[in-house]
This record gives C-alpha cells, sequence and structure tokens, in this order.
C-alpha cells in the first residue's frame, strides 16, 4: 500500500508542476506576441482592362489579412486611416532614376477607411477584399500604394501621436 501512495503523490507533484510551467510558458508566449499588437498583411492584385478611347479601366484589389489570434480595428474617430493612392510616374526618367512610392502626379486617391463607414473591424484571420477601379491614360507607368495607419494610444518622444503602419506598394504598366 505504501509504494501506491508514494506513486499517487509523485504523479501530482508532477502533474502540479506542469501546470505551473504550462501556465508560465503560456504567458511568455502571449506577452512576446504582444498583448495589444496588430499586423495586417496586404496585398495589391491588378487588372488592366480596356475602357474606350485611349484609356484603360486599372482594377485594383486591395487584399487584407489579419493573421493574428486578436482582432483590431480602424477608426477614424480615432485618426486611423486605410488608403489607396495612384500616381503617374514620369515617363521620361533618366537611366538609374530612383522612385519613391509617394512620388509622381496623383491621379486617384481612395479612403476606404471612410468607404467602409469610418469604422474596419478585423477579426482574427480575417481575409479582406477592397476594389477599386482607376481610369487611366494608356501607355502610362502608375505607382500605387495601400497604406494602413493605427494610433497606438500612446505619444512618441515628441509627444506626438505614437502610429504604427504597414503598407504596400507596386507598379504598373497600362499598355496601349
Amino acid at each position: 500500500m505504501k509504494k501506491i501512495e508514494i506513486a499517487d503523490f509523485v504523479i501530482r507533484l508532477l502533474t502540479l508542476i506542469a501546470l505551473i510551467f504550462g501556465g508560465m510558458w503560456a504567458w511568455y508566449q502571449y506577452r512576446e506576441s504582444g498583448t495589444t499588437d496588430w499586423q495586417n498583411n496586404i496585398t495589391l492584385k491588378t487588372e488592366v482592362l480596356p475602357y474606350h478611347d485611349d484609356l484603360r479601366m486599372l482594377v485594383i484589389h486591395v487584399q487584407s489579412k489579419n493573421p493574428r489570434p486578436n482582432k483590431f480595428e480602424l477608426q477614424s474617430t480615432q485618426h486611423d486611416s486605410f488608403e489607396l493612392r495612384v500616381r503617374r510616374l514620369a515617363a521620361d526618367a533618366a537611366v538609374g532614376k530612383v522612385f519613391h512610392e509617394d512620388e509622381g502626379d496623383l491621379i486617384a486617391h481612395a479612403d476606404l477607411l471612410q468607404l467602409a463607414g469610418g469604422d474596419y473591424e478585423f477579426l482574427p484571420q480575417a481575409e479582406m477584399d477592397d476594389m477599386q477601379a482607376v481610369v487611366v491614360k494608356a501607355n502610362t507607368w502608375v505607382s500605387i500604394i495601400a497604406d494602413m495607419k493605427i494610433h497606438t494610444g500612446t505619444s512618441d518622444v515628441h509627444v506626438q501621436p505614437d502610429i504604427d503602419e504597414n503598407a504596400t506598394s507596386a507598379v504598373v504598366y497600362i499598355p496601349k
């Protein structure tokens, strides 16, 4: 009978130790992954369609996915933003010219957050697709930028609202 009592005690003790270490590991993982952090994977997919005369329809799908296990929200009342910008790039640039993301003539702008009613909720693992169509002249190079900004609720070292930002961009040629 003594051996059974000792074995029972050892099993209970090992179970208690496993629970304590399991809880500590879960807490560590929770802290490391960020309790309130957010992430959104943004991709752009484009298609150029004939429109009329020398104009083309540039169809842009801004696809975003929340890969995290917690939801996050963009709220216009908190000065968050989700924007799409299309810029015409210079056709006569010299060899070696580097175009920056926000360089070129702005030909289209869409406030995707306002189009969603001012609030945009990204549930865990949710995938969204915001589609916009822009009329562009044929034989043009354009730069496309999708930009998401969220205010963290804190201030930076200059006492300005702290902003986290996530963006993606692409360059598309509009053929004749």
